[in-house]
């Protein structure tokens, strides 16, 4: 038996490669992680409106909190308008790739307002920080993107 090739077996061919690959492509998407950056990123946005008045109110300091990255930690130096003992608050690390390691640390600034954060136990990429303070009966947040190497 002789197969022969014509217009319609052509048709056919295109119209089956068409559906599997369609197939392929909606199982493989189907399996995605689609999860948000937090599990509670609704109630979150809720809140929203606080964190623009804290970064608003961050924005006005006459010096701002600097957050730099050196080879074995990340420094926070905050404004020299504050005292040690007046700073309270959170520090909130996000990893975008994994919720899962995601973590929080108290602020824990020296006499000269600076505190060091070891980087040792971080994954080497992308975190986002979210430093959540008070100072001098104001609230404050400053958030910012580094890369961890």
């Amino acid at each position: 038996m002789k197969l022969k090739l014509n217009w319609g077996s052509g048709i056919a061919a295109v119209y089956i490669l068409f559906m599997t690959v369609t197939l392929i492509l909606v199982v493989i998407f189907m399996n995605q992680d689609v999860s948000l950056e937090s599990k509670d990123y609704y109630a979150k946005g809720i809140k929203y409106q606080d964190e623009i008045d804290k970064m608003k109110r961050t924005e006005e300091l006459p010096e701002q909190l600097d957050i730099t990255v050196e080879p074995n930690s990340i420094i926070l130096s905050f404004p020299k308008i504050f005292k040690s003992t007046e700073l309270n608050g959170k520090i909130h690390f996000y990893r975008p790739s994994d919720d899962s390691r995601d973590f929080t640390i108290d602020i824990a600034a020296d006499s000269s307002l600076v505190q060091s954060i070891p980087t040792k136990n971080f994954i080497k990429g992308l975190w986002r920080i979210k430093v959540d303070w008070n100072g001098k009966g104001n609230s404050y947040l400053d958030k910012k993107i580094v890369m961890i190497n």
